[in-house]
């Protein structure tokens, strides 16, 4: 019984007086027991509220798809029309719309309409065919030499798409942020060189 009697004098919530050699306890006010409560409160609180500040950011989502076929090209092309721009290095523009030839146009219809914005770099050959089939959009087309590739990657939305219409058509998408805002510094020297 003494500790606890011992307990509640540390808290201020019983005292005592000694008489006669003999301690003579009286509780305090009652009141005292919800300020201590209070206390507790604020400082568990104060405690949440730091926790809060340091609790670790979530983890960015970070993976890799692999998709093969025309279906593969579809779901790459969906994807893309999600972002509100896009990056795109590469010279296999002609064949990704041979293979798409009868979807591009609602394709493009929708990147028209949405007021997608994009940079396009291809090769010398394709940079007339790429200006007219992206005439009305939002797309800037230009070229560099020497671009003699079948792959293209397209950055768009923290991912990219590397993907090749050729024989058998495939699409890697890679979705990673800092992966992205990397190959975007690389496409922004491209771009500058390119005409």
């Amino acid at each position: 019984a003494y500790g606890i009697l011992n307990s509640l004098i540390e808290k201020g919530l019983v005292s005592y007086v000694i008489k006669e050699d003999k301690k003579i306890f009286y509780a305090s006010d009652t009141s005292n027991l919800l300020k201590e409560i209070d206390e507790k409160r604020e400082k568990t609180l104060a405690l949440i509220t730091k926790l809060e500040s340091i609790k670790q950011k979530p983890v960015e989502e970070r993976s890799v798809k692999v998709y093969e076929g025309k279906a593969g090209l579809k779901v790459y092309a969906r994807d893309l029309l999600e972002s509100d721009m896009f990056y795109t290095l590469g010279g296999g523009g002609k064949e990704i719309f041979e293979e798409l030839k009868y979807q591009y146009p609602q394709y493009l219809k929708a990147l028209s309409k949405k007021n997608m914005k994009g940079c396009l770099i291809t090769s010398q050959d394709d940079k007339e065919a790429m200006k007219k089939m992206y005439r009305n959009t939002d797309v800037r087309v230009r070229a560099l030499k020497n671009i003699n590739s079948v792959a293209s990657f397209t950055i768009f939305n923290n991912k990219i798409a590397i993907y090749s219409a050729t024989e058998k058509p495939s699409v890697v998408i890679i979705e990673d942020r800092n992966v992205s805002e990397s190959l975007k510094s690389y496409f922004s020297i491209l771009w500058n060189v390119s005409k």
